[in-house]
C-alpha cells in the first residue's frame, strides 16, 4: 500500500469511520476498487462513515463566503481545488490525496474522444456543458481574492463532484434542494449494475453517520460494489468518464 493510502486508512480510522473487511487497491485496468478480505454476508455492513468527515456544502460555504450567488455544484468544485491547494494543512488532505489526479469526465475528453461521438446528443450536450462551466469559472474566479485555483483544478473538483457525489439528504432527510455530499471511504467502490445494497443512514445530521449494508453475499477476493442506481450510458459518459458495453 502507498504512503497517502496508509494515512488515508489512519485518517479514516481517527476519524470514526468503521470496515474490517475491506481491502484498497486497483483492478486489473488500474482502477481503484475496493475488494472482500473475507466473505461478506448478506445484511452486513461494509463500512460506516461519520458525517463529519463528509464534505458539504455547508462546509465549502463557510469557507467561501463571498460566492452565495452560485450554485452549490460549482462552489463545492471550487473548495475542493482550494483545498487540494493547500496541501496537508487542509483537514482533509489525507482524502484529497487518494483521489485520482485526472478523472476522465465528459467535460475532459479530447477531440480525438469526441470524435466518437459526433452526431449524437452527448456530443452537443457536452460541448453546451463545457461552455457553461468555463463561464462559471470565470465568474468565480472574480470573485474570490488571491483564489489561485487555475481551470483544470476546478474542472477536477468539478469531476470529482460529478463522478463521486451522493444527495445530501442522505444527512437531512429534510432537504429537498440540488445540494451534494462527499462521503470518503463509502464512494471508494465502483458501479455495478443490478448490486444489491442499502444505504443507511443513523443518527441526526450533526453527530449521525452513513452505512453501507450488502444485501448479498460476497466471497473473499471479490470485488465489493455499490449501486448508483439506473443510468444510461450517456449519463455515464457525461457525468463517471465510463460506460458499458451493450
Amino acid at each position: 500500500m502507498s504512503v497517502e493510502v496508509n494515512q488515508y486508512i489512519q485518517w479514516l480510522k481517527d476519524n470514526g469511520a468503521v470496515y474490517e473487511k475491506l481491502d484498497f487497491r486497483p483492478d486489473s485496468d488500474g482502477v481503484g476498487s475496493v475488494y472482500a478480505t473475507a466473505t461478506v454476508h448478506e445484511g452486513e455492513r461494509l463500512a460506516t462513515l461519520p458525517f463529519r468527515l463528509a464534505i458539504t456544502e455547508k462546509v465549502a460555504r463557510e469557507t467561501l463566503p463571498d460566492l452565495n450567488d452560485h450554485s452549490s455544484r460549482n462552489v463545492m468544485a471550487y473548495y475542493l481545488a482550494q483545498q487540494k491547494n493547500v496541501g496537508d494543512k487542509s483537514f482533509f488532505a489525507p482524502y484529497l490525496n487518494v483521489l485520482p489526479e485526472k478523472i476522465i469526465t465528459g467535460l475532459l475528453f479530447d477531440d480525438n474522444d469526441l470524435r466518437y461521438l459526433e452526431n449524437t446528443s452527448l456530443y452537443v450536450t457536452i460541448g453546451e456543458r463545457r461552455k457553461k462551466v468555463s463561464e462559471d469559472f470565470q465568474r468565480l474566479s472574480a470573485q474570490v481574492p488571491n483564489g489561485n485555483v487555475t481551470w483544470d483544478q476546478f474542472l477536477w473538483g468539478y469531476s470529482v463532484l460529478s463522478s463521486r457525489s451522493f444527495p445530501y439528504s442522505l444527512i437531512d432527510p429534510q432537504y429537498d434542494g440540488p445540494s451534494e455530499v462527499l462521503f470518503p471511504l463509502l464512494d471508494a467502490l465502483n458501479h455495478k449494475p443490478n448490486t444489491k445494497i442499502t444505504w443507511m443512514r443513523d443518527g441526526d445530521v450533526e453527530t449521525g453517520s452513513l452505512s453501507f449494508v450488502i444485501g448479498q453475499e460476497v466471497p473473499a477476493g471479490e470485488q465489493l460494489f455499490n449501486n448508483y442506481g439506473p443510468k444510461s450510458n450517456e449519463e455515464l459518459l457525461l457525468g463517471y468518464g465510463f460506460c458499458f458495453e451493450v
